[in-house]
């Protein structure tokens, strides 16, 4: 049966002609799609692992501990050094870390002030009489 060459019947039979190569390319498709989504999540990982230091580190910045507080920020100083943060991860940490000076100079100001007679006397009524007992009438 003679297939007439016609628009349709012309395009069938380069079609037919290319059906060979067609499953290479898809397949050639496919591999670069899976490998671009392989470093896709390898960077995310990553990433992930990264963020996760950085919050171990800034919980170490936050002890009350003056070693697990340098602990803290020499860690902070060292993930800096890796490349997997980007521009808006640095200015957040940025941000962070003026916070986390603050708050260290807060606790050191309290620390080294003077306690006054009112608070002396309230910290031993504290002791004396806890402020969760619940008088019970009879």
């Amino acid at each position: 049966m003679p297939v007439e060459h016609g628009g349709t019947a012309a395009l069938l039979d380069v079609l037919v002609a290319l059906a060979p190569f067609s499953t290479a390319t898809v397949g050639a498709i496919a591999a670069a799609i899976a490998l671009f989504t392989l470093s896709h999540r390898r960077r995310a990982d990553s990433r992930a692992e990264w963020w996760r230091r950085v919050e171990y580190a800034l919980d170490l910045t936050r002890e009350d501990d003056k070693v697990g507080r340098n602990t803290g920020m020499r860690l902070l100083v060292h993930l800096l050094d890796d490349r997997r943060w980007d521009p808006t991860d640095v200015t957040m940490l940025d941000e962070v870390n003026e916070i986390l000076v603050q708050e260290i100079l807060e606790r050191s100001r309290r620390a080294t002030a003077p306690r006054s007679h009112a608070s002396r006397r309230a910290g031993v009524l504290g002791r004396l009489v806890p402020r969760n007992s619940v008088r019970r009438s009879r």
